[in-house]
């Protein structure tokens, strides 16, 4: 079967305009130049690097789907276990954290379709939408927001330089990668059966 990929890039600006609520959230300006600048975004996948697990390697997905495991120490433990293929009309709800020999490095978990929460090594990124309202909170707390998400998307470079994430999946695969907001995507994992 063929592999699918989505991308949900700053899904609170595409998502959001199905709410009947609209009220602002707190913050600086999100703008193009906040994406387009070497943000908290940026950094924290960044800092993934060290951690996940080599772009070589494939993962043993558990039958029951609930784990992934490498020969080289990661692992992946799923909140909500894979069912394979994934359906690629919608972008699943993903919960899971992935370690290395033991220890968390990245964690994500985007079970409601207003938010989504990015940890890496304990430092946590957030975005929430309300309605076209849009907010991100970096791990220092500081918080930048628009009431108007869709309009990020005329930003020169909007694709390859806001937050988001990637799959893929096939009859007996799936693979998780992080935008990393220069253009590329950092592989978290890649498990087959």
């Amino acid at each position: 079967m063929k592999s699918w990929l989505l991308m949900a890039v700053l899904s609170g600006a595409i998502s959001g305009c199905g709410s009947d609520d609209d009220s602002s959230l707190p913050g600086a300006p999100l703008d193009c130049a906040w994406l387009a600048s070497e943000n908290c975004w940026k950094t924290l996948v960044s800092d993934a690097r060290s951690c996940v697990p080599p772009a070589d390697e494939t993962g043993v997905l558990a039958a029951d789907g609930r784990s992934c495991t490498y020969a080289s120490g990661a692992s992946v433990d799923f909140g909500l276990p894979l069912a394979l293929p994934l359906d690629a009309t919608t972008s699943p709800p993903w919960y899971f954290t992935q370690d290395s020999s033991g220890d968390e490095c990245v964690r994500f978990d985007s079970r409601t379709q207003q938010q989504f929460t990015l940890s890496v090594q304990g430092e946590t990124f957030v975005e929430k939408s309300r309605g076209f309202a849009l907010q991100v909170t970096c791990p220092n707390g500081a918080q930048y927001a628009t009431e108007n998400g869709p309009a990020l998307l005329n930003c020169t470079d909007y694709f390859s330089t806001a937050p988001g994430h990637a799959w893929s999946s096939s009859d007996t695969s799936a693979s998780f990668a992080l935008l990393t907001g220069h253009g590329d995507t950092l592989t978290v994992f890649d498990c087959a059966e």
